[in-house]
């Protein structure tokens, strides 16, 4: 990345998740030939896999917390006779998350309204139970990542005032 400024790891590594065709291989070109930024992406992609494989119906899906501030996932996969285990920094948990809510629809206790009698059903994944509780995101969670996020965004639009002409309200 000749001539701009270093990307924010972190924020990348969300953005990779949440949004991974945001940062295309033909038109950031330099980001998929460093290697710290090769292992943003691998970090990313697992976290995806992990995210699909909840999302899709793993089973006793469960958080323990770690010492560091993160937590040690653990799931089962009937179909493919697998049990996965994964160890989440802070960010990475807060991602995930994030992610998997996205992805599925809150527990049945925990839904506001339900759809109206003849109404169609809410898109979401048919397969799976209801989110285990530690699963469920934080308000912690939402601003942590837009903190990462807002560390993308170039410096003029982070110091730029709502006051000024053509800015909003």
């Amino acid at each position: 990345m000749k001539g701009s400024p270093p990307i924010d790891l972190e924020a990348l590594f969300v953005a990779l998740v949440l949004a991974p065709s945001t940062f295309s291989r033909n038109r950031f070109f330099s980001l998929y030939a460093d290697p710290e930024t090769r292992r943003v992406r691998r970090r990313a992609a697992l976290l995806r896999s992990i995210v699909r494989q909840l999302v899709a119906g793993a089973d006793r899906a469960g958080l323990a917390p770690a010492a560091s501030g993160g937590a040690l996932l653990t799931y089962d996969v009937p179909s493919l006779g697998l049990k996965r285990t994964a160890a989440l920094d802070a960010l990475e948990l807060a991602v995930l998350r994030i992610a998997v809510a996205r992805g599925k629809a809150p527990p049945s206790g925990q839904q506001e309204a339900g759809p109206q009698e003849g109404a169609a059903a809410p898109p979401g994944p048919a397969a799976g139970a209801a989110l285990p509780r530690d699963l469920l995101p934080e308000p912690a969670d939402t601003s942590r990542i837009e903190r990462a996020l807002a560390r993308l965004l170039p410096e003029e639009a982070l110091t730029g005032t709502l006051g000024s002409p053509g800015q909003g309200p």
